[in-house]
């Protein structure tokens, strides 16, 4: 298989190179005979043609994103090469993204993600809650490699910038759509637009979603799966005079969805499993069919407030972007996937941030000097309790649902970042240009972590924590393991992140680039101390050093695009969660790994109405100079690192009845990916593919639409994450993807 995956999708690489086939990364309008539009994007902090900006970045339009099926910002890993994406563990609202190798799955307080997200110029320092409704959003840009210089925190893999829509004052405007489908899927989307006089405006949308769950519990008949989600954003614009401009924004969401199902997919032997919990082991041709010793809950609470204040000063622009935002979730799973309380595990987390931000951007020289300036501060505050159920160590073995023995972690962790970084392009000639720029990072992380043991014989109650209610065999000891509380430690990372490059453009269609950058993201604490510990064990920083050769081109009177990028990262002293027979799961320095490939995008509109969109990524990772603590993963492929990842689309807009038919199909492959470092059987996904297709009509003012749509119409059987823990915890257990479903949609604009 995995032959027959290379030999197609290389095929697939070279006939898009040579035909005229990318990724739905730009969006375009018809310009009478076909054609391409220019795309404006942020991805240097400052606004520039997606063309001329010297990056890998995709650039995902509004309607790109309704038409390719993006409900949610994890759905883009459907269009964008060498994105994966996956809700990790816990819960079905977090937001874990991998770019080229490069990311983190865990949910854990003390671990930073490897992906940077970002709303309107604000990081978003976790990815639980984080999966993002992509409803009143103008456009995602999807930055590939490290960007530690103009995005600096926790980008040493890249970065997602989303752009929301912004007031308008130029007119009132609104729209509102609607959808059904599957599984009583229910959504409802609606923004409006209000200008105020002069050049202010106010904005409000809102967004609500439901859908029953896909998998049903085998016991209980309780479905897991489920979407609950609703929430919105209120925005606005002062105008103030023709040089200054006040931007406020706040919004609300709340995401009730349940956990991901589960699936046992292989049980060890061990004192305390039931005999009956090897009869729960997942049956292939029963694929959604689950058992679980928990009811499926999960909170999501998020709002947040931002303003950001622009001032042009001439030649250069000032800038504030100051933000609140809080975070407050809980959520269940059930790791081991059995009607048993075997391993069943609650989290809470509970965080607010502070940022502030200043930028100086503008041009000098005439105009031959293009620079950015800026300093940055970031405040978090994070709790977390992480609360484990173990069945009884001894005999009888448990019951379904009974009572279990418990682990009970807790993390408090305040982080304080400060940055200054800057960047500057200078126009040597006309065509030739070199880029420096560099951010030097300040990290200072303090913990207080405490445990709690309570692992005691089947039947004996709570007082066994001082002595009492014991058998007589047992009179005068204490069951429990000794409390661990207040346990302090505190560090500080500091690290420079360059930035190099050099661009040359020797006509207007077409740019060349080659760049080196620097991606770094601080060291931390194992938030999972499992045994009495004199402190909390940490780990050390990681690096990524990126070398990239690139190229944009239109061509064909801009009826052609062909972009591509080939890169070379040195990633250093990765920072991997690991399973330790000692402490089940904790955080290390993984050694180091080469990560090379590509990506090629073409879009194609030959003629009016038709476009054709493809996208190819490849990237090759490999372990190396792992330590010997670490286990036996030298020369492993990185964890969610497929070879291979390919996207093609296709639509084709029909005039019909007064208005516009258009069909739209696409289709994403995915090569074979582990999900964890150790690359075990049972905790991977075999190459697979999803194919998507939509068909909608919209009249002749582009008012009015109605659609139907299918997801993974081929009803696909597939996992987004696993881990095989049977040697520290004698279960493999996975997470399932979505199945097919169908539905349609009205919307309408004014």
């Amino acid at each position: 298989m995995k032959n027959r995956f290379n030999r197609a999708a290389s095929l697939g690489a070279i006939l898009m190179a040579s035909v005229s086939v990318p990724a739905l990364a730009q969006e375009a309008e018809d310009t009478g005979s076909g054609g391409i539009e220019e795309i404006v994007v942020t991805a240097e902090r400052r606004e520039t043609n997606l063309q001329d900006t010297p990056l890998a970045v995709t650039a995902l339009t509004a309607d790109a994103l309704q038409a390719s099926g993006v409900a949610v910002i994890n759905d883009l890993a459907a269009t964008v090469p060498n994105l994966t994406s996956t809700t990790g563990p816990q819960g079905s609202s977090d937001a874990n993204f991998f770019v080229r190798g490069v990311g983190q799955f865990d949910f854990i307080i003390t671990n930073d993600p490897g992906v940077g997200l970002y709303v309107d110029g604000v990081y978003l320092g976790r990815t639980v809650g984080a999966m993002l409704d992509s409803g009143d959003i103008e456009r995602v840009e999807v930055l590939r490699g490290p960007q530690g210089t103009l995005f600096g925190r926790n980008t040493l893999g890249g970065a997602i910038n989303i752009v929301s829509r912004q007031p308008d004052p130029s007119s009132f405007s609104g729209n509102v759509s609607a959808t059904y489908g599957s599984r009583d899927r229910i959504e409802v989307t609606a923004g409006v637009n209000t200008p105020i006089g002069g050049d202010s405006a106010f904005r409000i949308s809102g967004f609500y979603r439901e859908q029953d769950g896909f998998a049903r519990n085998a016991v209980t008949g309780a479905r897991f799966g489920a979407t609950d989600r609703y929430g919105g954003r209120a925005q606005l614009r002062l105008g103030l005079g023709e040089n200054l401009r006040i931007d406020l924004a706040a919004d609300y969401s709340l995401d009730k969805s349940n956990p991901a199902p589960s699936v046992l997919r292989g049980i060890a032997p061990a004192p305390f499993f039931p005999a009956g919990a090897f009869g729960d082991v997942q049956n292939p041709d029963n694929f959604y069919r689950i058992f679980a010793s928990n009811s499926p809950e999960a909170r999501n609470e998020t709002y947040g407030f931002s303003g950001t204040i622009t001032l042009e000063l001439g030649d250069a622009t000032l800038k504030s972007i100051t933000a609140y935002r809080k975070l407050d979730g809980f959520s269940t799973s059930d790791p081991d996937g059995t009607r048993y309380k075997l391993y069943d595990q609650d989290v809470t987390t509970e965080q607010d941030q502070f940022s502030q931000e200043i930028q100086l951007a503008g041009t000098a020289l005439d105009d031959r000097l293009t620079y950015l300036l800026g300093g940055y501060y970031f405040r978090e505050n994070a709790e977390q309790v992480l609360g484990l159920c173990f069945a009884p160590i001894s005999s009888p073995a448990a019951l379904p649902f009974a009572p279990c023995n418990t682990w009970t972690q807790g993390n408090d962790q305040k982080t304080r970042s400060t940055a200054l970084f800057g960047q500057m392009r200078y126009k040597l000639t006309d065509q030739l240009s070199v880029t420096v720029g560099g951010r030097y990072t300040w990290d200072r992380k303090r913990i207080i972590s405490n445990q709690f043991f309570d692992f005691r014989p089947q039947g004996v109650g709570p007082g066994a924590i001082f002595g009492f209610g014991l058998p007589p065999a047992l009179l005068g000891q204490r069951i429990v393991l000794p409390i661990v509380s207040n346990l302090p430690d505190s560090a500080t990372f500091k690290k420079f992140t360059p930035k190099v490059g050099v661009e040359f453009a020797p006509n207007s269609d077409v740019l060349l680039f080659a760049s080196y950058s620097k991606g770094f993201r601080a060291g931390g604490f194992n938030g999972r101390l499992i045994a009495p510990q004199t402190s909390v064990p940490s780990y050390a920083p990681d690096t990524n050093d990126t070398y990239e050769l690139g190229f944009k081109s239109d061509w064909l009177d801009r009826t052609l695009r062909v972009n591509g990028t080939l890169f070379y990262s040195k990633y250093k002293d990765i920072q991997q969660t690991i399973a330790d027979p000692a402490v089940q799961f904790r955080v290390a320095n993984a050694g180091d790994a080469e990560l090379k490939g590509f990506e090629l995008e073409i879009t194609a509109g030959p003629t009016e109405g038709l476009r054709f969109d493809a996208a190819v990524g490849y990237t090759s990772s490999k372990f190396k100079n792992v330590p010997a603590l670490v286990g036996p993963i030298n020369g492993n492929r990185l964890p969610f690192s497929p070879e291979w990842t390919v996207s093609v689309g296709a639509e084709y807009a029909i005039p019909l009845a007064g208005g516009t038919l258009t069909p739209r199909v696409d289709y994403r492959l995915q090569s074979q990916v582990y999900f964890t470092a150790f690359n075990l059987p049972l905790e991977e996904q075999g190459d697979y593919g999803l194919l998507n297709a939509r068909l909608s009509w919209t009249d002749a003012d582009e008012r009015f639409n109605i659609a139907v749509y299918g997801q993974n119409l081929t009803d696909t059987e597939y996992y987004t994450f696993g881990q095989n823990a049977l040697a520290t915890q004698g279960v493999a257990y996975n997470y399932l993807g979505r199945p097919r479903e169908y539905g349609v949609t009205v919307g309408y604009r004014f």
